[in-house]
């Protein structure tokens, strides 16, 4: 059962440049035994005394061992000298700080109680792979982890947040064909146990649909690593958010994406079938069909990229050895220039390129030996 706990917080401040705004906000939560309490939003304008107190109520954590504070305002600086809270019983924590805070940066700190300022190891390391497939290179991402005893709240991953850290200043985040990696602080996360699902948001700010093929997830306390199989399509008139479980890498079917980028066609009645024959290291071959196109309604016409997806048995963590493709038209005979061929291997994140070693020419019916070999290159023009 939640209990509610009366604080008394108190915070000693100066101030270098006076905050005029209304808008200028000192934004405090603390860290207990039993979790967070809810964020505490401190006017600046209202930091007109040598020690500011307020009597708040907030979730009883239990005793406070973290406060994180946050200045978010516009030409601003201070610098906080402490904080304090005190609750029942007299019970007092003392945050001693010392630092100042700049609305140009830095603008955030953790803190230890009577200890100071500190840099924390992050619990969780979050790593988004974007599918080259994708369009939009303004998506907004956020997320939330559940596990077998609780749930983290929502994470924004970008700069601009205090949800995550990335491992550098770069903005341009979820490009295509990109991995980017987040830390998640323990000052925004408690440790949820064994993860069970993922809770995936996306919005894209350019109007242009995003691919997102999987998350990867460590818990850097414990170092278990979980794996997560998005593999969907987010943006206007599609998905927005989807709720995904973890992925049983050893058990379940093997995932892998083929991108097939043609150049021209000499006829585009849509009756054209691509197969693609894959084989593995460990001496097994698929073949797969490839004629309904996640990009477009009709496949293989010119200046198009088409995206598949498909499932493998029993292949484990095989490489592939060699690929070959052959076209079907069961109408009439075709001409078909490929450019290039992405083949991605979703689960263990490796990825093959190829592409054709002559334009080729359909058939109407399958015949084995009149399979095109695939010419392994290095990376897609």
């Amino acid at each position: 059962m939640i209990s509610l706990q009366t604080y008394q917080l108190r915070l000693k401040a100066f101030f270098e440049k006076k905050s005029k705004s209304e808008s200028n906000n000192l934004k405090i939560y603390f860290k207990g035994e039993h979790g967070f309490t809810q964020p505490i939003n401190i006017p600046l304008n209202r930091l007109i005394d040598d020690i500011y107190k307020c009597d708040i109520e907030s979730i009883d954590v239990g005793n406070l061992s973290y406060v994180h504070i946050k200045l978010d305002g516009t030409d601003v600086r201070l610098k906080l000298n402490y904080v304090e809270v005190e609750c029942d019983e007299n019970k007092i924590f003392h945050f001693p700080i010392d630092r100042w805070l700049h609305s140009d940066g830095p603008a955030q700190l953790d803190v230890l109680v009577n200890q100071g300022p500190i840099e924390l190891d992050p619990i969780y390391t979050v790593i988004v792979h974007t599918g080259s497939i994708s369009s939009s290179t303004k998506a907004s991402i956020r997320f939330a982890l559940i596990g077998t005893t609780s749930s983290s709240l929502p994470f924004v991953l970008n700069t601009t947040t205090a949800s995550s850290q990335p491992t550098s200043s770069k903005t341009n985040f979820f490009q295509p064909g990109s991995k980017d990696t987040f830390f998640i602080s323990p000052m925004k996360s408690i440790d949820i146990g064994q993860l069970c699902d993922v809770q995936f948001w996306c919005d894209t700010m350019d109007q242009l649909p995003y691919y997102c093929e999987s998350v990867e997830v460590t818990n850097n306390f414990t170092n278990d690593k979980y794996f997560f199989l998005i593999n969907q399509w987010f943006g206007p008139d599609l998905e927005q958010q989807v709720c995904v479980p973890v992925t049983n890498r050893s058990q379940e079917s093997k995932v892998f994406t083929i991108s097939v980028k043609t150049t021209n066609i000499s006829d585009t009645n849509g009756e054209n079938i691509l197969l693609i024959q894959m084989r593995f290291a460990n001496d097994k071959i698929y073949e797969e069909t490839l004629n309904s196109s996640e990009t477009y309604q009709i496949p293989f016409q010119a200046n198009h990229i088409d995206f598949f997806v498909v499932s493998l048995n029993d292949v484990g963590n095989s490489q592939i050895v060699d690929a070959k493709i052959y076209m079907i038209n069961k109408l009439k005979e075709v001409q078909w220039t490929c450019s290039q061929i992405e083949i991605r291997d979703v689960f263990y994140q490796r990825t093959y390129y190829y592409k054709p070693r002559k334009t080729l020419k359909s058939h109407s019916h399958k015949n084995s030996s009149d399979y095109v070999p695939l010419e392994k290159i290095t990376s897609l023009s």
